[in-house]
């Protein structure tokens, strides 16, 4: 099912990258009213609700690690070609049927 026919405009994706990493990219972002992570490791992707991927992906703010990464990871905008990648992700979703 084709949730934007070709004459619809598909809307934009709002977000910001939650993990930069040589093999590890995550991005928050709104969608239809809902939060999504887009995460991909080594180059594969798959689309999580935004509270079961930070449920298992952070940890206490007091860990080293965590504030280390916070301190260079944050607050770095969605580049064209992670978008790219995100509508990859959804349409994938989309064809077969609704995101988890």
């Amino acid at each position: 099912m084709n949730v934007w026919p070709e004459t619809d405009c598909r809307p934009s994706i709002q977000g910001q990258v939650l993990r930069l990493g040589e093999r590890h990219e995550s991005a928050l972002f709104l969608r239809d009213g809902r939060l999504w992570v887009a995460d991909f490791v080594n180059g594969d992707g798959e689309l999580i609700d935004a509270i079961t991927w930070i449920r298992f992906n952070c940890c206490s703010p007091a860990a080293a690690q965590t504030q280390q990464r916070m301190v260079l990871e944050s607050a770095i905008p969605l580049t064209d070609e992670l978008v790219a990648r995100i509508e990859a992700l959804w349409r994938g979703f989309v064809t077969d049927g609704e995101p988890p």
